[in-house]
């Protein structure tokens, strides 16, 4: 994912996801990606994010590893990490996302 600030991320994946907690120390949100869809490359600067799979079976590119999740997994991306999830199933991919906030 070219460095994105958060706030683009945040629009990016506005159409896909429901926010689910917005408070002064961390935010999350539920991300649905169809088949061939991707959250798109990007960067949460300042921020430490975790990644927990409800279904589907998501693929994460970090830092040019590929790492295929499975359902009901969870994944820790350390802050200023470009990362990308993409669907490349062909069924729906559901994911719950919790990012820490700037300090």
């Amino acid at each position: 994912m070219p460095e994105l600030c958060f706030s683009l991320f945040e629009s990016e994946v506005a159409m896909k996801s429901d926010s689910l907690v917005s408070s002064n120390h961390m935010k999350a949100g539920l991300v649905t990606l169809q088949p061939g869809e991707a959250v798109g490359e990007h960067v949460t600067e300042n921020r430490e994010e975790v990644l927990i799979v409800l279904s589907g079976t998501p693929t994460l590119i970090k830092e040019n590893k590929i790492i295929v999740l499975k359902e009901h997994e969870t994944h820790y991306i350390a802050e200023g990490v470009l990362h990308n999830v993409r669907n490349n199933t062909n069924k729906e991919l559901q994911y719950v996302y919790v990012v820490s906030l700037e300090k």
